[in-house]
């Protein structure tokens, strides 16, 4: 009879312990979308944006073959999601066949810029201008093309540059890019930001 009791009280104490378990992890349920609330998951991730639309503000009619003397027009746009506000700067620079921007390397191309914008962005804030450009002076001699005057928002700047003939693309290709540069307030500079838009442009008589 003893020995009877003993398993009883034994069994009990486990049966309490199923009970407070059960009953803890239904809490624990219930209070689930509490909780969600309280814990906050990690954040999305923070970047910049840069693009270049045609001037009917869509990715069509961007400017491909360019001749002297004509006036080109695109809309630059940045949008920050870096979830702070941010100091940009854009860098209009153009080179030629051999000069070309890297996609892979993080660093900017060493090449004087034509024109610079600066601007101020809030977290999720848009900033879109137009960018307009014109080859001034234009040569072809001997399968090169050397391009020697270019206006960036009315900004004219003697450039002089040289390209060959690209048999296989059958044109004079030279790049007009933008760089996006974002300042550093903690080491108070503007750093590159590993990102550009460019134009693939082929210059014609």
């Amino acid at each position: 009879m003893v020995q009877n009791l003993r398993w009883l009280t034994i069994d009990l104490e486990n049966m309490k312990m199923i009970f407070a378990v059960v009953g803890l992890i239904g809490i624990l349920l219930f209070a689930s979308p509490t909780i969600l609330l309280l814990v906050k998951g990690p954040s999305e991730q923070q970047f910049s944006e840069i693009y270049i639309l045609g001037s009917n503000h869509t990715f069509d009619n961007l400017p491909f073959n360019v001749k002297a003397g004509v006036t080109q027009s695109v809309y630059l746009g940045i949008v920050n999601n870096m979830g702070s506000s941010s100091y940009y700067t854009c860098l209009v620079k153009l080179a030629n066949d051999t000069e070309l921007p890297s996609t892979t390397s993080g660093i900017p191309r060493s090449l004087p810029p034509l024109f610079e914008y600066k601007t101020f962005l809030k977290d999720g804030e848009t900033f879109e201008v137009p960018l307009t450009f014109q080859v001034n002076a234009l040569s072809f001699v001997n399968g090169t093309c050397t391009l020697s005057n270019i206006s960036v928002n009315g900004v004219s700047t003697q450039v002089d540059k040289v390209t060959l003939w690209n048999s296989e693309k059958t044109g004079y290709f030279y790049n007009l890019f933008v760089e996006l540069w974002i300042f550093n307030s903690s080491q108070g500079i503007s750093q590159f930001d590993d990102r550009f838009v460019s134009l693939n442009l082929n210059m014609t008589a």
